[in-house]
């Protein structure tokens, strides 16, 4: 009987075999916004007038420093080399010597090609008719010094070229009677030559810079639609009249000068055209003025004879350099990285005065809106720590029977109960 009705209970409480299968779990398509979400600050609008103007002052300065400094002057997004410059010098025109002598570019320049400037004659003292013998070298000095030399160290001086000291120069064996520097003023034996309406002459300068590591372009100074070289075609009078400081060509003929003439480019070699940025004139012998000597040897009847001359003149140098670039792509992104992150001190500074600057009361205010402060976490670990102890007791007081749910407890079939029970 006992068995009849286990069968026949099975028969009850048995779940259907035709019975539908529970459906399978769908998985969920992959959710496209989680995976690229991104975190962002959190931006609080801060009405202060004050901190407003300073943060606004800020941005401007940082937005101009980038514009017109890094970018305009510096020109820190371009990649930048240094040029190869060339310039020739020319020197044209006729005046006359107090004598009313005629004079030339063939005689008033020396020597007549120079590539990098231009020496042009003012006044000359002419020895003529040198001859070698034994006389005083005014190009030999042996006394140096505002004291002098003892006699003694005078003689030593001049022992090594063969001769002796005298009136602090050595006497020896040399082209005389001599010519130098220190007796072109007062010898009697020599011609002078002052030129006179020297500023009526003409100068003529031209410059070019290339950058082999940029390009292929050469830049010609006034080779630009619509551009001059101011310099292309100057009269000595204009170009002494554009040292600074000022000087007059009359404080120029007795001892002449050294005068640098330097074309200064900047170029965007992207560009077809470039110009000199600047053009700069200025006087470098400090007031000493500038002297080369010249001289030319012949013979009469086998004697061996030389003309010696002192040129005082205005000497040029003219030089050709500056920079070129080309715009750089990681460059450019370097700099903009640097303007945002320039930005950032407006706020750094406005803060630091909203919460360090301001009066307490206002500046706690502040403090609450800006600041967002969590619970204190820095003893979670240790309180992990004891739950861990404790989990084999609390583990053992689940597993008791008294304390679980019983047979059924969790729920479940009824056959499943049914079978629990003892017999």
């Amino acid at each position: 009987m006992a068995a009849s009705s286990s069968y026949q209970l099975a028969g009850v409480v048995d779940e259907d075999p035709e019975a539908e299968a529970p459906p399978a779990k769908k998985t969920k398509p992959l959710d496209w916004d989680n995976v690229f979400a991104y975190k962002t600050f959190k931006i609080i609008r801060i009405k202060d007038r004050y901190l407003g103007m300073l943060y606004w002052f800020i941005v401007t300065l940082v937005i101009l420093y980038i514009l017109f400094f890094a970018l305009q002057k510096e020109r820190k997004h371009e990649k930048q080399e240094d040029g190869i410059g060339t310039v020739i010098t020319k020197f044209s025109g006729k005046t006359f010597d107090q004598n009313n002598k005629p004079f030339d570019e063939a005689d008033l320049r020396f020597p007549e090609v120079e590539p990098f400037g231009a020496f042009i004659m003012t006044k000359s003292v002419t020895q003529k008719a040198q001859i070698v013998d034994e006389c005083i070298d005014y190009d030999f000095p042996c006394a140096t010094g505002v004291d002098g030399l003892s006699e003694k160290q005078q003689q030593v001086v001049c022992t090594g070229v063969g001769g002796t000291c005298e009136n602090g120069f050595c006497k020896h064996s040399a082209w005389c009677p001599s010519l130098g520097t220190s007796n072109a003023g007062n010898s009697a034996t020599v011609q002078r030559t002052s030129i006179e309406n020297l500023g009526d002459t003409i100068v003529e300068m031209l410059a070019s810079i290339s950058y082999p590591g940029l390009g292929q372009n050469m830049f010609v100074a006034g080779g630009s639609e619509g551009a001059i070289n101011p310099y292309r075609n100057i009269t000595v009078d204009e170009l002494i009249a554009s040292i600074e400081p000022k000087v007059e060509l009359s404080d120029l003929v007795e001892e002449g000068a050294l005068i640098g003439v330097s074309f200064i480019w900047k170029c965007d070699v992207t560009l077809p055209d470039c110009e000199p940025e600047l053009i700069n004139v200025k006087r470098l012998d400090s007031g000493t003025g500038f002297v080369q000597k010249r001289s030319r040897k012949y013979r009469i009847s086998g004697q061996l004879y030389r003309d010696a001359s002192v040129m005082y003149g205005i000497r040029l140098l003219v030089d050709s350099t500056g920079r070129g670039g080309e715009v750089n792509l990681v460059l450019l992104v370097i700099q903009l990285g640097s303007c945002l992150a320039l930005l950032r001190t407006a706020t750094i500074m406005a803060d630091f005065l909203m919460l360090q600057a301001y009066p307490t009361h206002k500046a706690e205010m502040y403090y609450q809106c800006k600041v967002t402060e969590t619970k204190d976490y820095s003893d979670l670990q240790d309180r992990l720590n004891l739950i861990q102890e404790k989990a084999p007791e609390v583990q053992n007081l689940l597993s008791k029977s008294k304390f679980g749910l019983g047979p059924g407890g969790r729920g479940g079939m009824a056959s499943v109960v049914l079978r629990s029970r003892p017999q």
